[in-house]
């Protein structure tokens, strides 16, 4: 008989410190818990919500602490969609007119998370811009430029940030070239590094082994080029039950806000798992199914601009352009007579209500109209792999690109996602 697998308790000091100071900052004139200031508030765009304050009010008493040194390397483990970059944003602002830090490096292991960055941190005219116009901290006009190199040049009222991937980083540090960043610049300045998708950074890490050469040591050099230098990662999926990882992360995370919560407090849709053993091609045909009947449902229920968008989200970059391969295959090859089939098959195994709701809905349509119609909300065009490269795919053209970034507009025609 099989053993029952032990489920390990994880504790998080810092998660708890933060528990404790928010539960006396009411009664408190201690400068370590102060309230975080309100120009934060006052230049972002958007309304910072409760449990983001939560996240802020945790930074900054680590931040004021007389040793806040050993604070220079924290994590933000939040769900997807609870507006981890509103949390960045709001975190340039606090580093800056507080602790006057100017230059602000932001990576990600993707092309297309860098470019939807820039969108919001340094398009003001652009519908995704995270400030208010003007930024205004203690009264002087703060400007935020996108820049190579760090410049002590640059006036006072500058915040610079350059926005990278970690890979594109890596080869600038690592080979010397004309206007480039190098170590001695990283030495020179103080700086406040963002990591997104921050579970990507750890190599050396879950392999238990120390190594040179991985994007997770990169940051740590970054980082230790200058004492007064702060590291703060973000993330909604780190694996803190793989021990090694936990005892990275046990005094680093400093504020954890996960998916159960999130839909728990009434910010998310709630999720719904579909489990089944079929196939990966099947899976895909039910997501299709699933998501088109939404759509109808919503047209007959006269909810304007109803566009369901479908995820499919793999382990391996390779995996995930080989999924949306087999994707589009599938939607060109579809016939009437293999989705009636289809149906058919699914209506006697399924044990999903949802599903099952969804067969009984189709079987009752018209076949060849309903294939017309999938065939032609999810051909190729509507499709993208955020994967893709620079130099192809959706981040060589910036019209896909810009559908990427505005996928709740309605005109927008971009009905399935592939990536990593």
């Amino acid at each position: 008989m099989a053993k029952k697998k032990q489920v390990v308790k994880r504790e998080f000091a810092l998660i708890d410190e933060s528990n404790r100071k928010s539960e006396i900052s009411l009664f408190s004139s201690d400068e370590k818990i102060a309230p975080v200031p309100q120009y934060v508030f006052e230049n972002l765009k958007h309304q910072i919500r409760p449990y983001q304050k939560q996240a802020l009010f945790n930074l900054n008493w680590t931040q004021r602490d007389a040793d806040n040194n050993k604070y220079n390397h924290l994590m933000f483990n939040m769900a997807t969609g609870s507006g981890k970059t509103d949390l960045m944003a709001a975190i340039v602002l606090y580093m800056y007119g507080e602790y006057g830090y100017r230059n602000f490096l932001f990576v990600s292991n993707t092309n297309a998370v860098v470019e939807k960055t820039k969108e919001n941190f340094l398009n003001e005219t652009g519908g995704k811009y995270l400030f208010s116009q003007p930024i205004n901290i203690y009264g002087k006009r703060i400007s935020i430029k996108d820049v190579n190199r760090f410049s002590n040049q640059m006036s006072n009222d500058t915040i610079q940030m350059k926005l990278t991937t970690v890979q594109s980083l890596s080869n600038e540090l690592l080979s010397i070239r004309e206007n480039g960043l190098t170590f001695d610049d990283l030495e020179k300045q103080k700086i406040v590094i963002l990591a997104d998708e921050a579970h990507h950074f750890n190599a050396s890490t879950k392999k238990d082994k120390l190594t040179q050469h991985t994007w997770e040591a990169l940051l740590d050099k970054i980082r230790q080029a200058n004492s007064a230098n702060r590291q703060f990662e973000f993330t909604a999926t780190i694996d803190v039950d793989k021990e090694e990882v936990y005892q990275k992360y046990r005094d680093k995370i400093i504020y954890k806000y996960e998916l159960d919560k999130f839909m728990g407090e009434g910010y998310s849709k709630s999720v719904y798992r579909l489990q089944a053993n079929n196939s990966d091609k099947e899976k895909m045909l039910n997501a299709v199914l699933l998501s088109q009947y939404r759509k109808r449902l919503a047209k007959k229920h006269n909810i304007a601009d109803f566009k369901p968008v479908i995820l499919f989200k793999s382990n391996l970059v390779k995996v995930s352009k080989q999924a949306q391969a087999e994707f589009l295959q599938l939607i060109e090859g579809l016939t009437a007579s293999d989705l009636t089939q289809f149906i058919a098959d699914q209506l006697k195994i399924t044990h999903s209500e949802a599903l099952r709701h969804t067969y009984e809905y189709w079987k009752n349509v018209d076949m060849t109209e309903a294939v017309s119609e999938i065939k032609r909300d999810f051909e190729r065009k509507t499709s993208v792999n955020v994967n893709d490269t620079a130099s192809e795919g959706i981040l060589g053209d910036k019209a896909d690109f810009k559908k990427l970034n505005t996928l709740e507009d309605p005109n927008n025609p971009i009905r399935t996602i592939f990536l990593l």
